[in-house]
This record gives structure tokens, sequence and C-alpha cells, in this order.
């Protein structure tokens, strides 16, 4: 294997485990929250062209429902964004959009996906500096990218000072995933512990504590955060997704089920846990069940690589 080959496989697996950390945190907030309100000047053509980018924009995000369309995401936010560049939520998405796209990519485009990220995410910043949850997204991607593709914990530290004057709690949480990043692991869950005490009914540190606990393999202590998450936000998807992840590693696959089950009640667009549900019942061995989610997905996602796999596991289940 040439020098060149192995600098790129050694980069694609640094921005895989940074991306997949990074993915964790940014899809922890509902896809979209709402769309940014433009000032048109040009009534004519600017705001045709802000409602061509509107569905753009919306198509893009329905395509990032399903991890297999990312391609699609990626092409219709791109156009949001290219007919409405001011829009700091359409970067967003955008950075999400390419991030969903990291898990299809092959070894040669791997180290090209992350800067892309990394441009929208400032972007966004830059159109809405008053948002915490851009700058909450900046803060992950300084955390877990290394140098070389913009990682710093000093810009970490930056964006968390700044969330800080925007809502001090949300502050805090943000210093304490820096610290966490940075290996201060009695500082980050000090922050998080105090976070919980200042705002004992929010779920952000519940979730944040849990998923912290979950990266450094304490996976009773993430359920249990996972489980104060679901108490303050039932009606949170995200929630029992969270804490139905936190089973599936314990192997605890019947309360996984029963979770991630809960978590599509709540959002049935999560159409990839039908799939892992199918996943779950074959590992428990029961074949029956199984098929029948695998059939479930198939009839809510008819086409791409996820219906494919499940189209072989339903005739290998029927067997």
């Amino acid at each position: 294997m040439s020098i060149q080959r192995k600098t790129a496989r050694r980069l694609a697996s640094t921005c895989a485990l940074f991306l997949a950390a990074l993915s964790i945190n940014a899809n922890s907030q509902p896809l979209h929250q709402k769309l940014s309100e433009q000032k048109p000047f040009r009534k004519e053509t600017i705001v045709k062209d802000t409602r061509i980018a509107d569905g753009y924009y919306r198509l893009g995000v329905g395509n990032l429902h399903e991890p297999s369309n990312s391609d699609k995401a990626i092409e219709h936010l791109e156009k949001a964004v290219e007919l409405d560049e001011t829009n700091a939520e359409y970067h967003y998405m955008l950075a999400e959009a390419y991030m969903a796209n990291f898990q299809n990519a092959g070894l040669l485009r791997m180290p090209f996906i992350a800067p892309k990220v990394k441009a929208q995410l400032e972007l966004a910043v830059k159109f809405d500096p008053r948002s915490a949850l851009y700058r909450k997204a900046l803060v992950n991607y300084y955390v877990f990218a290394p140098a070389i593709l913009g990682g710093s914990y000093q810009k970490a530290h930056e964006q968390a000072n700044e969330i800080s004057k925007i809502d001090p709690y949300l502050g805090m949480l943000a210093r304490a995933s820096v610290y966490a990043g940075e290996g201060e692991s009695e500082k980050a869950v000090s922050l998080y512990k105090k976070s919980i005490f200042a705002r004992p009914a929010s779920w952000q540190a519940y979730h944040q504590l849990g998923e912290y606990y979950v990266g450094v393999h304490e996976i009773d202590e993430a359920i249990t955060m996972f489980k104060k998450y679901v108490d303050v936000a039932p009606e949170h998807a995200e929630s029992y997704n969270q804490l139905g992840q936190a089973y599936q590693k314990k192997r605890m696959y019947d309360e996984a089920i029963a979770a991630f089950q809960k978590a599509l009640e709540r959002d049935p667009s999560r159409t990839p846990l039908v799939f892992r549900i199918a996943q779950l019942y074959e590992f428990k061995g029961t074949r029956r069940l199984a098929r029948e989610q695998y059939q479930r997905y198939l009839s809510m996602v008819p086409s791409g690589r996820a219906a494919d796999d499940a189209r072989v596991k339903v005739q290998e289940l029927g067997d």
C-alpha cells in the first residue's frame, strides 16, 4: 500500500470517529426548529427566490429522515443555500446533510466532507449569531475534529463563552462538553451536574450527561440519565431513542424495542428505527416478528440501500 493511501486511510478513520461523535451531538436536537425570517428588498425577485429556496429546504429536510437519501438532501439543500445564502437554518441543515452523507462516502471522499460541515456551521453562526443551537453544533465540531480539519479546543471554548452570553445554562453545558473532549472528566461531570441542579426540569443536561456516560462506557449511568430525560421530556422522540440505544448496548433488547416503538409513536418519520427494531428481533431469534418489521420498513421506505437490505432479509426470514 502506498504512503498516500495509508495516509488517506488514517485520515478517513479519524474523520469517521469525529463525525460519528459529532452526529450524536448535532442530531440530538430536532431536525429543524423554525424557518429563519427573511427581509426581502426586491419583492419580485427576492420573494420568489426565497419561496423557491424554502421549497428546496423542505425537500432536503424530508430526505434527511432517511440516511440513505442524504445525496438527495444535499442536492436540495445546496440549492436552497444558493438561492438564499443568508439563511442560517439552511446552512445548518446542509451541515447536517453532509454529516448524514459521510457514512456512505468512499475512502477518498471522507476527508473532504468534514471541512464542508465546518464551513456550513460557521456560516450558520455568522448569519444568526444569537442562536445557541448553531453555536453548540460548532462547539461539537471544534471539539471532535482533528486539528488538520479545523478542530480547536480554544475555538470551542470561545463559542461556549458566546453561548453563555445567550443562555448561561446552555453555556454551562457547552463548556462541559469542551472539558469532556479535553479529557477533563471531573470538570465536565461537575458542570453537567451543576446544570441539572440549576434547571432540574430542563432536558438538555440529562441528555448530554447521558451521552457523556455512553462515551465513557458507563451505560448504567447513561440509562439513568436517559430515563430522567424521558421523565422531563416525554413528548420527545429523541428521549426514547437515546434510552433505546443505551438499552441496546446492554443487550436489553426487549427494553430497547419498547423504547424505539415509543420514539416512533412520537415521530413516525424516524423510519430507520423500524429497521433497527427488525434487527433487534432478529438478534433475539424472533424471525416472524423480525420479518414483519422489515416488511413494515419496506412499506414506509420502498427504495434505497436499506430497503434493498430489508428485501433480502424478508426473503431470508421467510425460508
